[in-house]
């Protein structure tokens, strides 16, 4: 598990996007902080979600070694694993979320990075209240879980009057595959709206 930067100046190393997201948040009590820090550093083994995720995070560190490896004498080579990297990770998520039930979930729009996430919600929350996130990222239908502290929560004006307030979030704790995951997804996301604004 990482514990993640808290300066301002530390977040803004992270690319920030847009993005939408499923989101399930559960505010933590003073005496359930530790054990949903232990809980995201050491997954249970007996979640076959949790056993699925250690495994790609062995063939994944793998794989990235020898693309590395691979890139300073191919560069072509090294791209085209990366690209079929994405599409395997990419039809994996999809075929997870089919066999999942429906979802009657709202997906909800975001500013999102490495260091933290903002959405509008229904909810007014106060500063510093330590929240549980789950956040499953859109296409691959990955769960990224962390723990964060909200930074503020403000009502808009402008807003829906079902999600009047804007709450920012840093986090502050989230395992190495998931971080890995998330700053990954940024990037990606971030290099497809370059693309689609040069078009």
């Amino acid at each position: 598990m990482e514990s993640l930067p808290k300066s301002n100046s530390d977040r803004r190393d992270f690319f920030r996007i847009n993005d939408m997201v499923y989101i399930d948040i559960t505010v933590l009590d003073y005496d359930d902080i530790s054990q949903a820090e232990s809980t995201i550093k050491n997954p249970p083994l007996t979640d076959k979600n949790n056993q699925t995720k250690r495994q790609l995070n062995t063939i994944q560190a793998s794989l990235t070694n020898l693309i590395e490896n691979i890139n300073p004498t191919d560069r072509q080579v090294a791209r085209a694993l990366r690209l079929l990297d994405d599409k395997i990770n990419i039809i994996f998520h999809l075929v997870q979320r089919k066999q999942k039930t429906t979802d009657n979930r709202n997906m909800i729009e975001s500013n999102l990075s490495g260091g933290g996430i903002a959405f509008m919600t229904g909810h007014q929350y106060a500063p510093k209240t330590t929240l549980e996130l789950s956040i499953e990222l859109q296409p691959s239908g990955t769960v990224i879980n962390a723990i964060a502290n909200v930074v503020d929560c403000n009502e808009s004006d402008v807003a829906h009057k079902e999600t009047p307030y804007h709450l920012r979030l840093i986090f502050t704790h989230m395992n190495e595959y998931d971080r890995n995951f998330l700053v990954k997804h940024t990037l990606s996301r971030q290099a497809e709206i370059l693309r689609m604004a040069q078009k």
